[in-house]
C-alpha cells in the first residue's frame, strides 16, 4: 500500500467527517473507525493504480465543465419556455475511446450532471446517452469531455474518427 495513498484517503475521508459532524470533537469517536473500515474496504475493492492523474486536465475539465452547465442550462430552460417547445429526444450510442475504468466513470458522470443529458447505459464500449436535440451538437461536446477526461487521467484516446448512432 503506497503511504501518498493512504494519507489522502485519510486526508479526505478526515475532511468529509469533520464537515458531514460539523466539527463536533465528540463525534471522532465514532468517526475513526468508520474512516478506517472506509479505506479498508476502499483498498480491498479499488487497489491503488500507478496511473496518475493530471491536476491541470482536471482544472480544464472543471472549467469546460462550469461553461457546458451553463450553456447548456440556458438552452434547457429557452426549450422550456419557446412556444413549439422545440425537442427532439432521442437514445443515441456514443462510442467510448476510453479504456480506463476511472476515466470512464469520470465520464458518465459528467455527461450526466450536464442539463439535456443522461447517461442512460454503459456497455463494455459504448455509452447510451439520452439527449434533447438529436440534431443538436451534442456528439461534438461529447468529444469535448472525453479529449478532457481522457487530460486528467493522461489517458491517451483512440483518435479515430467515430460517430455516434442513433436509435
Amino acid at each position: 500500500m503506497s503511504t501518498k495513498w493512504l494519507i489522502s484517503r485519510i486526508a479526505i475521508l478526515a475532511f468529509t467527517w469533520w464537515v458531514l459532524a460539523k466539527g463536533a470533537y465528540d463525534s471522532w469517536q465514532v468517526g475513526i473507525p468508520a474512516i478506517s473500515a472506509a479505506i479498508y474496504v476502499d483498498y480491498r475493492l479499488f487497489r491503488p493504480q500507478t496511473n496518475r492523474w493530471s491536476l491541470g486536465g482536471f482544472i480544464v475539465l472543471a472549467l469546460f465543465f462550469l461553461k457546458l452547465s451553463v450553456t447548456s442550462g440556458i438552452d434547457v430552460v429557452w426549450r422550456t419556455y419557446h412556444p413549439r417547445l422545440p425537442l427532439n429526444p432521442a437514445m443515441v450510442e456514443y462510442p467510448l475511446r476510453l479504456t480506463s475504468a476511472a476515466a470512464r466513470n469520470l465520464f458518465v458522470c459528467t455527461v450526466s450532471l450536464l442539463p439535456g443529458t443522461l447517461s442512460a447505459e454503459l456497455g463494455a464500449h459504448s455509452l447510451v446517452v439520452h439527449v434533447l436535440e438529436v440534431d443538436g451538437p451534442f456528439r461534438k461536446e461529447l468529444n469535448l469531455i472525453e479529449d478532457r477526461v481522457a487530460a486528467v487521467f493522461r489517458h491517451p484516446v483512440n483518435l479515430d474518427d467515430h460517430k455516434a448512432r442513433t436509435d
